[in-house]
């Protein structure tokens, strides 16, 4: 169960057109196959250093209830604005974007943290992942090959993903809105259910 959940976590956060997929692709169709090899591995190293220290961050959390609650609210509260946002709004059409671009979003991204935050919150209190270093370092590493997965799936199919993404791109977002918000809602009744 563990193994599953981190890598479609994993798979998952970087599934939708983004800077670093489209970068992907990009090096894929322009680059030596060593040199986007290369790339999606240092996303993947990227992406276990955000969940591991975000995870391992949680731990201090853990020990503070009232914090714990506060958070758990929240990531409904996240979950339900970004299923909505996904739902509502339009995606622009792709546009390539350059390596080091790529490089530094992977470093300095903005979303890996809220997003690993949220998750940890949710893994942790349902028991998936346990606030030890091996348990921890487990999960971010099967995330991160998670991450190389999709990553990869986006460089050999190049073109030909991004193209069919293009023209489903509004329905691909729309379930994945839906999907955050189901899981607000049952995040919600679960909070409700535990406290009453």
């Amino acid at each position: 169960m563990l193994f599953l959940i981190a890598f479609s976590l994993g798979f998952i956060g970087y599934l939708p057109l983004g800077n670093i997929n489209l970068t992907v692709v990009q090096m894929s169709v322009s680059e030596e196959k060593r040199k986007w090899q290369a790339f999606i591995l240092f996303a993947a190293i990227m992406e276990f250093i955000y969940c591991f220290g975000c995870l391992y961050g949680m731990q201090m959390l853990l020990k503070q209830p009232q914090l714990i609650n506060a958070l758990s609210w929240s990531a409904v509260a996240i979950f339900f604005a970004l299923g909505l946002f996904s739902i509502l709004h339009k995606p622009d059409s792709a546009h390539s974007s350059g390596v080091k671009r790529g490089m530094l979003i992977a470093i300095f991204n903005p979303l890996q943290v809220p997003f690993w935050l949220v998750w940890g919150v949710y893994v942790m209190q349902n028991g998936w992942v346990k606030s030890e270093v091996p348990s921890i370092a487990l999960f971010s590493f099967v995330c991160s090959v998670g991450t190389i997965a999709v990553l990869y799936m986006y460089a050999v199919a190049g073109k030909k993903v991004v193209e069919k993404l293009n023209v489903n791109k509004i329905l691909l977002s729309r379930f994945i809105g839906s999907l955050l918000i189901i899981l607000a809602i049952y995040q919600a009744v679960k909070l409700l259910t535990h406290h009453s």
